[in-house]
Parts: structure tokens; sequence; C-alpha cells
């Protein structure tokens, strides 16, 4: 029996139940906009760039056990969801402490970004990834489907949701 379809509702139902408060929280009298002239849902290459460069940061930082800069860049009321389920920034803050003692990250690979408007000073990042490591002797999947989304708050870039799935199909 195939759970995809399941899985596929209830991950839109979490992205739903995201975009609902983030939609609230940037609503006219405090969103952020780093670029004005932003015309008609276009990304500018500078915003991409710098999420791009966040996104990268935060996979530096696994492997290099750098648990402050998962701190500095998802917000307090961040969530992350993964192939175990959905996560506080608190929890993942611990599992990130788990992880640096049990897993050794040998390097990794972003690619085939894509941006996406949500609302003013909030974006999609969607990418590719490729990691090379193991956890407690196991190798991990390689190929990854990631995004985030991230908000312009208190003058810098934050995720706010974070996700990655491993493919299925790791061939």
């Amino acid at each position: 029996m195939s759970h995809e379809p399941f899985l596929a509702k209830r991950i839109l139902l979490t992205v739903a139940a995201l975009l609902v408060p983030l939609a609230l929280l940037l609503g006219p009298t405090r969103a952020q906009t780093p670029n004005k002239n932003d015309a008609g849902g276009s990304v500018p290459t500078n915003v991409q760039q710098e999420l791009v460069r966040i996104e990268t940061g935060f996979f530096e930082a696994w492997k290099t056990k750098d648990q402050a800069y998962f701190r500095e860049h998802m917000l307090q009321n961040g969530v992350f969801w993964g192939e175990n389920g959905t996560f506080s920034r608190d929890q993942q803050l611990g599992d990130q402490q788990t992880s640096a003692k049990a897993c050794t990250v040998e390097g990794y690979g972003l690619s085939d970004f894509g941006a996406l408007p949500l609302a003013a000073g909030a974006y999609l990042l969607t990418y590719t990834a490729q990691q090379y490591g193991s956890c407690n002797g196991e190798k991990l999947p390689v190929h990854l489907n990631g995004s985030s989304i991230y908000v312009f708050k208190a003058g810098r870039w934050q995720a706010i949701y974070r996700a990655e799935v491993p493919l299925k199909n790791q061939g």
C-alpha cells in the first residue's frame, strides 16, 4: 500500500499551517522588504544569492558541528521538517547536538536552486542536495530534496521553515 498520497497531503497541510501565521507575521504594518523595486513576483538576484548563501551555511554548520549558526539563522518559532517528523527550533538544536557526536560529514553539494516569492519579505527556496557522511556507522542517504522559507526580520534573512527529504531512489 502506497503512503505517497497521505504524505503529500501531510506536507501540504504542514506548509499551509506555516503560511497562515507567516502571512499574519508579515502583514502590511510589519513587512520589511529589502528591495522595494521588486516587480511582479520575480526574485531579485541579490536576495536569491543571500538565501543560497545562508542555506549553504546550514550544511557547512552541520559538517563543522557549528550549533551557533543554527541558533543565529533560524527564528525562535522556526520549524524543521524531515523524514522523522516535524521539529521545533529547540528540538532541531538538540538534534544537532546529538548529531555532532554521532555523525561525520565528509562533504555535501547543493544545486538546482529555485526561489519563489510568498509575500513581502518572504521567499521559498528549493534545492537538491548531495551529502556524504554517516551517523553511528550507518551511511546517510546521498540525495535529498530541500526547501526553506525565509523571512526578512530584524534586518536580515532568517529561516522560519526548513525541510529535507531523502529521495526514494538513491541510485
